[in-house]
């Protein structure tokens, strides 16, 4: 009997800001730029249950390679080194292209 595929689900959150805190919190935080659909997003992986996608439009694409964010304050900037602050958080950011995540593709 082989696995059935599922597709991933797709939620989209209000803001890239609350994007960043929800990554800031996985084991593996990466944040996935798409620059020519102007989207954000980030993968979860629950071990044998459907793929979930969280995404949001971005209003400006970000040109830094992280986002910091402090998880005492909720501060959130952005810089292109891994940052040695303390309580900060450094989330990559990932130029992709992901053709077709809001339209279903």
């Amino acid at each position: 009997m082989g696995k059935r595929e599922t597709a991933p689900l797709k939620i989209q959150v209000s803001s890239f800001e609350e994007l960043i805190l929800m990554t800031s919190f996985t084991r593996f935080p990466v944040l996935n730029i798409d620059e020519e659909e102007g989207v954000a997003f980030s993968f979860i992986m629950v071990p044998s249950l459907t793929p979930i996608i969280y995404f949001c439009k971005l209003d400006k694409v970000p040109d830094a390679k992280f986002v910091h964010i402090n998880k005492i304050t909720g501060r959130i900037r952005f810089g292109n080194e891994l940052s040695t602050e303390p309580n900060e958080d450094s989330i990559l950011l990932v130029r992709t292209r992901f053709s077709g995540l809001l339209s279903g593709e």
